[in-house]
């Protein structure tokens, strides 16, 4: 059982439901989601960005009672193989009991889950309220509308996020 003061630190949080020790980057990644409205990640290939990005999704819908989050990539391959990949790797092997994640999709109640979108139109981005997090995995590839969009939905409050990828990050 994962006590109410580790779910406040996402890199404890990690270690307790999924076994994951991050090294130190990582782990300072994750107390920035936690403690800042936004975080960029500019890294090389293969540093564990995603993987980090995993954990911060889980981390957040399930240490807040009403969170939501958004995550994309410049593809529907990479939203579904690469980032989600990783969430319904730690969803297999995490100590808590969590529905069974879709391919994109974990709902823990109805204003309590985490999806991918992949899309070029910053319209379909749209229309997202609550504590949400947004995720942008491979962030260099996203296309500028949908950065628009995501500031749209930054500017209701309460928003957090986190952008990854090598080279230039958001």
């Amino acid at each position: 059982m994962i006590r109410p003061e580790q779910m406040r630190d996402p890199v404890e949080f990690s270690r307790l439901a999924f076994g994951h020790n991050h090294w130190g980057v990582q782990a300072e990644i994750l107390k920035s989601v936690a403690r800042n409205r936004r975080t960029a990640v500019k890294a090389c290939h293969s540093s564990g960005k995603t993987f980090c990005a995993a954990d911060a999704v889980l981390w957040w819908i399930t240490a807040h009672p009403d969170g939501i989050a958004i995550t994309t990539a410049p593809t529907w391959t990479q939203v579904e193989k690469l980032l989600w990949g990783e969430i319904r790797k730690s969803v297999a092997v995490s100590r808590i009991a969590y529905p069974t994640p879709q391919k994109t999709q974990l709902d823990l109640g109805p204003n309590r889950y985490a999806i991918g979108l992949s899309t070029n139109e910053g319209v379909r981005f749209q229309g997202w309220h609550g504590k949400i997090l947004v995720v942008i995995d491979e962030a260099p590839g996203v296309r500028p509308e949908i950065y628009e969009a995501i500031e749209g939905i930054r500017a209701g409050g309460g928003t957090t996020g986190v952008g990854a990828g090598a080279g230039a990050c958001a």
